[in-house]
């Protein structure tokens, strides 16, 4: 696979029963512990190379001296960077600290002095159903702030996310997500734009090894996305960030056309067909793939199917319609993972079983009564996988 994420897994979600007085407790303690520390969190400019704003994001300080962290795609493809204070106070940089491509993460560096920083926690001890609170500047309106909760942990090839309720805009991408104690967890990063209240945020501890105040490069001699694109013929690693291919064309067809470029709207694009089972019919998914070729890939007396086979370089989808309503049945990741990878994804506890005469691995099912099959070929190797929803 090139730069894309190798596949979109869904975890389990859980869930955690928390008495409503709990909930308004924790609430308030946690949004005035990271209110209070609102005066580190900066609005990011994008600029081109005569000044002009490219786009807007959000970041954080974490040092005195003025690391920043915000996301990768906030501001890569840009000259120079406008960090702007709550107080008022401006600084542009170009200087980059550090940077990972796959988990979407930047560390900027501007030239201050005793600077406002945020509270750093341990975001491998942050689990589903803690509360958290949002704090960036959607549209850039400076310091929004938003509360919710964790409501999952997705597990992609490179590492994890957080999915959270807290809501997040246009904008918000390197905002800092606060726990119940007032130390920020994860960067939040992008949108489910069909979903509510799914919103997606990077762990902190994937950059706490990043963080100091040598300059190391360049905003400029930071890749591109193209220029991120691996051309390693095995399925590899893949980045997060938020572009797409543009819409003018039918994309999908080969893997040097995908879909997608960037896998978070992928990622998105995945889920979003998820939680359309038993409720999205055909015009549904003909809308909001109208930029990919959609193909009739097979059909019997009882279903159809329709495949985009490159959503990314890599994955493909296909999504199943029941007749005569032609209602979403169940939606198959086509991958070529080992039995292992699976295992990686769904956990270790599944059942053997043979489906019309294919071999299948079925795990076992989650709260949310989704039901995950595993589809072998001769050669042991995992075709697709089909998620389905348990009546």
């Amino acid at each position: 696979m090139k730069y894309l994420v190798r596949s979109f897994a869904i975890a389990v979600f859980a869930t955690f029963a928390l008495t409503s007085a709990t909930l308004a407790q924790d609430s308030k303690s946690g949004v005035d512990k990271a209110r209070g520390q609102s005066n580190a969190v900066v609005v990011l400019t994008s600029l081109d190379d005569a000044g002009r704003s490219l786009g807007q994001g959000s970041g954080f300080v974490v040092t005195p001296a003025g690391a920043v962290v915000t996301s990768l795609h906030v501001v890569r493809g840009s000259n120079k960077v406008r960090v702007k204070f709550p107080s008022g106070d401006v600084y542009v940089t170009d200087e980059i600290v550090d940077f990972d491509v796959d988990k979407d993460i930047a560390v900027l560096k501007i030239k201050g002095f005793q600077l406002p920083v945020v509270k750093l926690g341990d975001s491998d001890r942050t689990d589903v159903g803690e509360q958290v609170v949002a704090i960036s500047s959607p549209e850039g309106l400076t310091n929004s702030l938003t509360t919710g909760v964790i409501s999952g942990v997705r597990r992609l090839s490179t590492h994890r996310v957080f999915q959270i309720t807290a809501p997040i805009s246009q904008g918000s991408s390197g905002g800092a997500l606060f726990d119940s104690s007032g130390n920020v967890v994860a960067i939040t990063s992008y949108i489910l734009r069909s979903g509510q209240n799914i919103n997606f945020a990077v762990p902190i501890n994937y950059v706490r090894g990043m963080i100091s105040d040598q300059v190391r490069t360049t905003i400029a001699s930071l890749p591109t996305a193209s220029q991120s694109v691996r051309t390693d013929p095995q399925p590899s690693q893949g980045t997060l960030d938020t572009e797409i291919n543009s819409a003018s064309r039918r994309l999908g067809r080969t893997e040097n056309e995908p879909m997608f470029v960037r896998p978070d709207e992928g990622l998105a694009f995945f889920y979003r067909g998820v939680e359309g089972i038993g409720q999205a019919t055909l015009k549904n998914i003909q809308d909001v793939a109208r930029t990919a070729v959609l193909e009739k890939t097979a059909e019997d007396e009882r279903t159809e199917q329709y495949t985009i086979r490159y959503v990314t370089d890599y994955a493909g989808m296909a999504f199943n319609l029941k007749k005569p309503d032609m209602l979403l049945e169940s939606v198959d990741l086509l991958v070529s993972w080992s039995v292992d990878t699976a295992t990686r994804h769904f956990g270790d506890k599944y059942k053997k079983k043979t489906i019309d005469g294919q071999p299948v691995l079925e795990f076992k099912k989650g709260d949310d009564k989704r039901l995950v099959r595993a589809y072998l070929d001769g050669s042991e190797r995992i075709r697709f996988v089909r998620f389905t929803k348990v009546k």
